[in-house]
């Protein structure tokens, strides 16, 4: 995967993230209090897409999951490590979870991680594109009952990954999320969480529907300037399933930069987080101001508005 961007020279307009916020952090003892990292990766040209997610709780209780989907898979792949104990000293340089490793290198540079799950095993090195944005960033903050604060950012994995004996080589675009905190999933009733990633440019936003309010959170990263984005306008087509199947959208930023990016999702799953709230999962192939890439496009809905839509979407939505 060719990369362009140099991380160490991108200006940026948002604030610096504390390097201690790359680690494992000190959870709160409050309710739905837990650590979580999330790495989500496209290998479009196999049909393939996949994410690993490992956390742990306020309890000291730490689990991981790897999902593998697309239409270059018989059917969806999902392996668990069901969570256990971790000391509190065990921290993200030496992270070890039954079948899962991830070690950090240079501090929101570098990440190494392993999964060995019976069908699934994955061995990659992230490198990131630029520095990373953090929610709390914004002149609101992050959403309190969201996390205490969250980061995201985008990279390259190189490594292999192995899919029931099948090898496949890596050298792809990888989105990367990290939050601490409360995460009460039921709270918003409806979020947009996307990504995309090309060789020149990067964009994420989270929009949230909480509270009667619409929330946006999120940054643009190209020639060689980071900046917080101001404003989002979207358009999207569901399939059958009101299952996201297209998402275009312009992001506007603080610096005055449109950045018109056009999105197919490819590999499409569901995922089981909370028993509020449906997650559909879209991996996208897309183009990005003209310029090939890759990314995410997560849409949460509550699972009784979504149960009720669902009936009306062909003739409404």
């Amino acid at each position: 995967m060719r990369k362009t961007m140099d991380f160490e020279n991108i200006r940026s307009t948002v604030p610096v993230v504390p390097v201690e916020d790359d680690n494992r952090h000190t959870l709160r003892d409050v309710p739905h209090c837990r650590e979580a990292v999330a790495l989500m990766f496209q290998v479009p040209e196999q049909d393939i897409a996949g994410f690993l997610y490992f956390w742990v709780t306020k309890d000291g209780k730490a689990g991981a999951a790897a999902v593998m989907i697309g239409d270059g898979l018989d059917a969806p792949i999902s392996e668990r490590f069901e969570e256990v104990p971790v000391p509190a000293t065990m921290d993200f340089h030496d992270w070890q979870v039954n079948g899962l490793t991830a070690k950090l290198g240079a501090p929101h540079r570098q990440l190494d991680v392993t999964f060995a799950g019976q069908r699934v095993q994955i061995t990659g090195h992230y490198e990131a594109m630029h520095p990373p944005y953090a929610f709390s960033s914004h002149k609101d903050g992050c959403p309190p009952y969201y996390a205490d604060d969250r980061t995201e950012q985008h990279g390259i994995i190189t490594g292999e990954l192995v899919i029931d004996g099948r090898r496949i080589a890596l050298n792809h675009f990888m989105q990367r999320d990290h939050s601490w905190g409360p995460r009460v999933w039921g709270l918003n009733q409806h979020y947009k969480w996307f990504h995309a990633t090309s060789a020149e440019s990067s964009v994420h936003f989270f929009e949230m529907h909480s509270f009667g309010k619409v929330l946006v959170r999120g940054y643009v990263v190209k020639d060689g300037l980071m900046s917080e984005i101001t404003a989002i306008d979207y358009d999207f087509e569901f399939d059958e399933t009101m299952h996201q199947k297209t998402f275009d959208v312009i992001v506007t930023d603080t610096a005055g930069r449109q950045t018109d990016v056009r999105c197919k999702i490819y590999a499409k799953t569901e995922f089981d987080a909370d028993p509020m709230i449906y997650l559909k999962e879209g991996a996208t192939i897309l183009t990005m101001d003209g310029q090939s890439g890759s990314g995410w496009c997560e849409f949460c809905w509550n699972r009784n508005y979504f149960d009720f839509a669902k009936n009306y979407a062909d003739k409404y939505a």
